[in-house]
């Protein structure tokens, strides 16, 4: 399991106020919660250890009072100005754990002692400081060396997924390619030998494509599980129950214009995974993957169910796939019927898939609020 990671915290007080400045820069998607006992803090940024999500919490010494208190997100911090509650005094220290996090600092900047014109409470301070930071030495470098074994596998992750999207782009993208060429100089000449040149490269994507399900499974991935379910077992239950079997249903252009219609799809969806997998924005990639497939998904759903319609007559003519009685496990089924409920399947399945494409379009390209000064009251 990963660890977390916490941002780097400075802190600072005068005998009324509180401040922090929580060393994450570009920070986007901040999770803040200010109460009388304690701060959490959870947001995407670049820290200490690169671009990933930071989270902290932390319980005050004393309360503050939340209703009078602020914090704002720059560009290369988030501040807090938090207003101590009760009478006006300095703490001895920010949390109400001793020793304090590692991860939290002294603003010295910023720092007032009890009386600003003696010097010695600031070295006093450092002292201090010095003295804690040499206990959590011990303590640092064992965080310091789990951090490297989190890096570790993070770069062999990243190479891992790269070259996985990579590789199915690739079969994809000849599969788009040769049957694009095929259609233009050929038109609908000998089908099935362009059927025997498109389904062996496609076969192999689909089949490794059952690898989608298991990334979110093991934590490869942030996504979720159902989409890449759906979509993949009712591609590869089409093509490898359906179509391969079916003899005469390969030669008919509308299985080679289904796979068409399938690798244009994957064609810019990988490369837009290769650019994540990098930390590459790219508003062309993105805006291919979350609109190219407006057209392309009704016309695949709408293929599918018509490559399985003109399967139909071949398992009702040869009992593929069907069992009749009496046999020994006392059981019929009627391939056919399946081949219906397959049908029907997709017509119910395929809104479901649609909308979630588009819901997450619409937060893909969703107007950005401009970054302004927060309160947060409890």
């Amino acid at each position: 399991m990963a660890t977390t990671l916490h941002p780097i915290v400075y802190w600072a007080q005068t005998e009324d106020n509180i401040s922090l400045k929580v060393d994450l820069r570009d920070t986007s998607d901040p999770d803040i919660d200010v109460t009388a006992e304690g701060l959490y803090f959870k947001a995407f940024g670049v820290g200490a250890g690169g671009l990933h999500e930071y989270e902290f919490q932390m319980d005050f010494y004393r309360n503050v009072n939340p209703d009078r208190s602020a914090y704002r997100v720059m560009d290369r911090a988030v501040e807090f100005n938090l207003t101590k509650d009760g009478p006006a005094l300095f703490w001895p220290r920010l949390t109400r754990d001793d020793p304090k996090p590692a991860w939290l600092r002294i603003d010295f900047d910023k720092w007032k002692s009890e009386d600003d014109s003696d010097e010695e409470d600031e070295e006093d301070v450092v002292k201090k400081e010095q003295e804690e930071q040499m206990r959590q030495i011990e303590k640092e470098l064992l965080e310091t060396k789990e951090q490297d074994d989190e890096s570790a596998f993070a770069d062999l992750k990243t190479v891992y997924l790269f070259f996985f999207n990579l590789l199915q782009f690739i079969g994809y993208a000849y599969v788009v390619v040769y049957l694009f060429c095929r259609y233009a100089f050929y038109g609908k000449e000998n089908m099935k030998e362009a059927f025997d040149r498109a389904v062996i490269p496609l076969g192999i994507c689909q089949m490794f494509a059952f690898l989608e399900i298991l990334h979110p499974l093991i934590g490869l991935v942030k996504t979720g599980i159902m989409a890449p379910l759906m979509q993949v077992l009712g591609r590869n239950v089409l093509l490898f129950l359906v179509i391969l079997p079916n003899p005469e249903v390969q030669s008919d252009p509308m299985v080679c214009y289904l796979f068409l219609v399938w690798s244009s799809v994957e064609v810019f969806r990988y490369p837009f995974y290769m650019a994540g997998v990098i930390d590459y924005s790219s508003e062309v990639l993105t805006w291919l993957r979350y609109t190219v497939w407006i057209p392309l998904y009704p016309l695949g759903f709408f293929s599918e169910a018509i490559v399985i319609f003109l399967s139909i007559p071949f398992y009702d003519d040869t009992g593929k796939f069907s069992l009749s009685l009496p046999n020994q496990y006392n059981i019929s089924f009627y391939f056919p019927y399946w081949l219906y409920a397959h049908i029907a399947i997709i017509v119910c399945l395929a809104p479901s898939l649609i909308s979630h494409m588009w819901r997450q379009r619409q937060r893909r390209f969703r107007p950005k609020k401009p970054r302004t000064f927060h309160v947060k009251l409890n």
